[in-house]
């Protein structure tokens, strides 16, 4: 059958063909229909359904983590408030303005107590750190080895934070020799220069609307 033929059918020629050709045709109708519904209705809404599948396991993932979040939240609070807590302590260890000297004093009580003599007592400036600043002197004692050891655990043991840094421990001035006898070593006068820095608390100022500065 030519093209022309083909064109030329009418709907009584289409009758008249035989079942078999009727089938083919009704085969080949039924197929460009469906490449044509599945091209234009399904393939569109078969990429909808797709996208919005990963939309849901996406959405069912953020709830399981945050359905995690919520189980574990009474842990994170309770460690938030012990960190709180903590920090209080901490504060309540750093000394005032008004309390640095008399925390001062009792350094230079605790060294002199225990047989130190003080040679330099210098304060040196502030050192501001944030939401803290450091108030640091600097200090050259002579003592025994004894002496030295039991200033530091006194410092130490003070209510107050105060640490001791920058230590640096020589034979005093006029030391018979570098390495003494056994027995004399416990008398042996050292100087030691250290920087003994204790902390002060700031607060955070507040503008006129309340903030925080």
């Amino acid at each position: 059958m030519t093209w022309d033929e083909i064109n030329n059918l009418q709907l009584d020629d289409l009758m008249r063909l035989p079942l078999k050709v009727k089938a083919i045709i009704v085969a080949v109708i039924i197929l460009l229909l469906g490449i044509f519904a599945w091209f234009w209705f399904i393939s569109p809404e078969n990429d909808k359904y797709h996208n919005l599948h990963l939309q849901v396991e996406s959405m069912k993932e953020q709830v399981r983590q945050k359905q995690l979040l919520a189980a574990d939240l009474p842990a994170y609070q309770t460690q938030i408030q012990e960190m709180k807590l903590r920090f209080q302590r901490f504060l309540s260890q750093l000394p005032d303005r008004a309390q640095i000297p008399s925390l001062l004093d009792d350094v230079t009580l605790a060294g002199r107590s225990r047989g130190l003599e003080f040679s330099l007592f210098q304060p040196l400036p502030e050192v501001n750190k944030n939401f803290y600043a450091e108030i640091p002197v600097k200090i050259n004692v002579v003592g025994t080895y004894g002496d030295i050891g039991r200033f530091a655990a006194a410092v130490a043991a003070m209510p107050r934070i105060v640490t001791i840094n920058e230590i640096n421990i020589s034979p005093s001035a006029g030391a018979s020799s570098p390495v003494p006898p056994a027995k004399a070593l416990a008398a042996q006068q050292l100087q030691m220069s250290c920087v003994a820095t204790t902390y002060r608390y700031i607060e955070a100022k507040t503008d006129q609307t309340g903030a925080q500065k």
